[in-house]
């Protein structure tokens, strides 16, 4: 069985660490000055990762959503 307090506990945390890591590629991304001096993969590996931390960090407020939390 799952003890629903402590998952959305565990989610919270994990969304809080999320939110988090996207200030730095949020930070990055935001500054022209690196878009125009990083080479164009360094920029979209920023822009691919902070996607993916968007989705999941999505995800895991849906699961909230969802538990009630």
């Amino acid at each position: 069985a799952v003890d629903v307090q402590q998952e959305c506990q565990r989610l919270t945390k994990e969304r809080e660490r999320l939110d988090y890591q996207l200030q730095a590629p949020a930070g990055k991304l935001a500054h022209a000055q690196f878009l125009e001096r990083a080479p164009a993969e360094v920029v979209e590996r920023e822009r691919v990762k902070q996607q993916s931390w968007r989705e999941q960090r999505d995800a895991l407020a849906e699961k909230l959503r969802a538990l009630g939390c």
